[in-house]
C-alpha cells in the first residue's frame, strides 16, 4: 500500500504493520526517493535524515510563504514558532524561550507533574477489590500533559481543557496522509483557530505585563537579548509550538510506552522489578515507536541528496522512524530493547538547531507518569477489542484513545 490517506483508516494494528512496511520497502529502495505525492522527496535512511535536519541552509523550516497574504494573525502568530524559521530569525527566537524555559523552570515542573498524575489516577473508579477499566490516553496521559504545559503558561485550570482541542487542530491542518503543503482551506481554517486562541492568550498576555507572575508568559513578556524582546504575536506562537510539541506528543508517548511494555511481558517484569529502567524504556520507545514520525523541510537551492537531484522549492519529508530503523546504525532495528547502547542516537526530538527544547520535559513527564502507573497498579493491561484509536495523521503514530484493565496494588489501596 502506497496511499498514506488510505493507510491512516486502518485499525491501529494493520496501520503500524503496513506503515513499518511502506518505510522499509523506501529504505530498502534507496535512501532517498521521488514521492508518489507531487513535489515531494521522501527520505528514508539515517545518515540523509541527518544531514537534512542538520543543514537549515539548503533545508529551510521557513514555510511562512505558504501561509495567504490575508491571513495576516496567522503569519504573525507562525512568527513565534522558532521550528518554522530559519536564522537569524529563529536564532534570536530560541535564545529568547531559552532564557525563559530554564532547566530550574522545568525542574520546578517535577512536584506539579507528580501531583496531577497522582490526582488524575485517584479519579479512577475501581471496584471493591480494586479492579477497573479506564483510557489511559483520554483520562491520563493526554490531561497530564495539558495540565502541565497550561500550568507552566498560567493558563487558568477551567481552560486547559482547550489546549488538547488546540493541539488536535494544529496538527489536523493539512489531510492524513499529505507530505506536502497544506492546501488553502486548510490554512485558512487553521487561521480561524488563530483568531479565536489569540484573542484568548493576548489578553492573558497584556495582565502579565500589566502584572508579572510566576509563569512562563510573564518570564516570556521580560526575556531580552540585545536590547530586543518578544511582540505578544510572537509569544502567542511560542505557546501554540508548545502546545504542538508539548501536548499531543507527550501523551501519545506515555500511551505507547505502555502498548510496548503489553506487548513484551519480560521487559514490563523487569521494569516493574527496577522502576529506575523507565528511563532506558522511555528512550527506546523514542527509537522504536517515535509519536512525531516525520519532520519537513523546503528546498532553498536545488541540491543533491542520497544520489537524486532535488530541486528549489520541493518539499522534503523526513521519515524519522525510517532512519531510526536503518540497519546500518541500529542493530536489530525491529526489535525493541531497552539495553540497546545506542538509543541515544535516535532523532525523535529532531537535531541541529531545531533540537526539541522541550525534551527534558517531556522524557520528565513520561518517566513520571509511568511510575505512577505502575506504582498505583499491579496489572495494566491493554484492551484491544476495545477500541484502540492511533491519531489520525499520519505523522503522529500512536494512541489517542488505549483502553486498559487494571488492579490495584496492595500498597496502594
Amino acid at each position: 500500500m502506497t496511499d498514506l490517506a488510505a493507510l491512516t483508516s486502518l485499525s491501529y494494528d494493520q496501520r503500524t504493520k503496513a506503515f513499518l512496511e511502506y518505510l522499509d520497502r523506501g529504505r530498502a529502495a534507496g535512501p532517498v526517493a521521488k514521492s508518489y505525492q507531487p513535489g515531494v522527496w521522501e527520505v528514508f535512511g539515517y545518515d540523509e535524515a541527518l544531514q537534512v535536519l542538520g543543514d537549515h541552509r539548503t533545508f529551510s523550516s521557513d514555510m511562512n510563504d505558504l501561509i495567504p497574504e490575508d491571513e495576516r494573525e496567522l503569519a504573525s502568530a507562525a512568527q513565534g514558532n522558532f521550528l518554522g524559521v530559519d536564522p537569524p530569525h529563529h536564532t534570536r527566537m530560541r535564545e529568547l524561550v531559552r532564557r525563559a524555559f530554564t532547566p530550574k523552570v522545568i525542574a520546578s515542573l517535577e512536584p506539579i507533574i507528580i501531583e496531577t498524575a497522582n490526582e488524575l489516577l485517584d479519579r479512577i473508579e475501581l471496584s471493591a477489590d480494586g479492579a477497573g477499566t479506564f483510557d489511559l490516553v483520554a483520562e491520563y496521559a493526554a490531561p497530564l500533559t495539558a495540565r502541565v504545559i497550561a500550568k507552566l503558561f498560567g493558563i487558568p485550570e477551567k481552560d486547559h481543557g482547550m489546549f488538547t482541542v488546540w493541539a488536535d487542530a494544529l496538527l489536523g491542518a493539512r489531510s492524513a496522509g499529505e507530505l506536502g503543503r497544506a492546501d488553502e482551506s486548510a490554512v485558512r481554517e487553521l487561521g480561524e483557530l488563530v483568531r479565536f486562541a489569540s484573542s484568548y492568550l493576548l489578553e492573558i498576555i497584556h495582565q502579565r505585563r500589566a502584572e508579572p507572575q510566576d509563569d512562563l508568559i510573564s518570564a516570556l513578556a521580560q526575556a531580552e537579548v540585545d536590547g530586543r524582546s518578544l511582540d505578544d504575536h510572537e509569544i502567542v506562537g511560542v505557546i501554540g509550538m508548545f502546545v504542538i510539541a508539548g501536548h499531543l506528543p507527550s501523551s501519545v508517548l506515555v500511551g505507547s510506552t505502555m502498548m510496548s511494555l503489553d506487548s513484551h511481558p519480560d521487559v514490563l517484569a523487569e521494569v516493574r522489578s527496577d522502576v529506575d529502567l523507565l528511563p532506558k524504556v522511555v528512550e527506546e520507545v523514542l527509537r522504536w515507536r517515535p509519536p512525531l514520525v516525520r519532520d519537513q523541510r523546503v528546498t532553498a537551492c536545488e541540491t543533491e541528496l542520497g544520489g537524486e537531484r532535488i530541486p528549489a522549492g520541493a518539499m522534503v519529508c523526513v521519515w524519522l522512524l525510517s532512519a531510526q530503523r536503518d540497519a546500518a546504525h541500529f542493530d536489530r532495528a525491529e526489535e525493541f530493547d531497552i539495553h540497546r547502547p545506542n538509543q541515544g542516537r535516535h532523532v525523535a526530538f529532531g537535531k541541529g538547531i531545531h533540537y526539541c527544547l522541550g525534551a527534558p520535559l517531556a522524557r520528565m513527564e513520561a518517566r513520571i507518569a509511568l511510575t505512577a502507573l505502575l506504582q498505583r497498579f499491579e496489572q495494566i493491561e491493554v484492551l484491544p477489542e476495545s477500541g484502540i484509536r492511533f491519531h489520525p495523521s499520519i505523522g503522529v503514530l500512536g494512541p489517542v484513545r488505549l483502553p486498559v484493565a487494571v488492579r490495584r496494588a496492595a500498597q496502594a489501596g
